[in-house]
């Protein structure tokens, strides 16, 4: 999440705004402190114009592959 929000210049406390969140409940989601419900990501990832998607493991090896990692 925090590679999408800054690739896209906002700010924790601007995404905080447009996903009627608190700016320190984004500073600890992306330190891995806080734990996130289904509802709250999609309203995150919505106001960051982003999408979920979920991947079988064969997808996610392949991506590997793809991606060198």
């Amino acid at each position: 999440m925090r590679s999408i929000r800054k690739s896209q210049h906002v700010s924790q406390e601007t995404l905080a705004g447009l996903a009627g969140t608190g700016a320190r409940y984004i500073s600890e989601l992306e330190r891995g402190k806080e734990t996130i419900r289904t509802r709250e990501l999609l309203k995150l990832l919505d106001a960051l114009g982003a999408g979920l998607y979920i991947l079988t493991p064969k997808e996610v090896a392949e991506w590997k592959r793809s991606t060198s990692i």
